[in-house]
């Protein structure tokens, strides 16, 4: 068989292997399209946890107000101390129940709760003659001022209120009204305060009202 013969042959061979093995190659890589999709498709979310309990909500009513009042510390408040006091009321789930009428908002609040001679934390402080509600010039405006009991030692108690630097920690100690000492100003003086007027927590003490058993 001449040279020229066996070529001729060998031509259907080769162009088969041209033809037929990119085609192999071409089968055994990746479908690109699938690849996408798998990258980019959204993941299923996760099964969302229960909530775990909160702490405010699992305490005992006394508990819930001290911690709400404890959290506006140092805070300014736009409202006045009654309404410092209807608010951590309402933020505690603590009713107050309906307001009856009276000269002022702490004296309606005073009427609504239930008066007691040793507080407990969480209860309500009210004052006398915290400042000249009716601008007379004259000593002898009742209820004029509302806060809440932080904590009791004996005579001595923590008290959280509305003053004119925001929400601050105020001591009354009753068993020493005059000593400024252990008791801190609760009403601001001012030059034509009348003679005899008194500043201090255990001095203008009214009494303790409780909103909760």
């Amino acid at each position: 068989m001449t040279a020229s013969r066996r070529a001729l042959l060998l031509l259907p061979a080769l162009a088969a292997c041209y033809v037929y093995a990119p085609l192999r190659w071409a089968a055994a890589e990746p479908p690109r399209g699938d690849w996408r999709e798998e990258r980019t498709a959204p993941r299923a979310p996760a099964p969302e946890e229960p909530p775990l309990p909160s702490r405010l909500d699992s305490a005992e009513p006394r508990a819930r107000i001290v911690e709400v009042a404890r959290r506006y510390l140092g805070q300014r408040f736009a409202g006045d101390c009654s309404a410092f006091v209807r608010r951590v009321m309402r933020e505690a789930e603590v009713e107050l129940g309906p307001l009856p009428s009276a000269h002022s908002m702490t004296e309606s609040i005073h009427l609504a709760t239930r008066p007691v001679r040793r507080p407990h934390s969480g209860d309500l402080v009210f004052f006398h003659d915290t400042y000249d509600r009716n601008r007379d010039g004259r000593l002898g405006d009742d209820w004029t001022h509302v806060a809440l009991v932080e904590e009791v030692d004996g005579e001595r108690v923590s008290i959280l209120h509305r003053g004119g630097r925001g929400i601050v920690r105020l001591r009354m100690d009753l068993a020493h009204p005059h000593d400024d000492r252990d008791n801190d100003a609760v009403r601001v003086r001012a030059a034509n305060d009348p003679p005899g007027t008194r500043y201090l927590t255990g001095e203008l003490f009214a009494g303790y009202g409780a909103a909760v058993e």
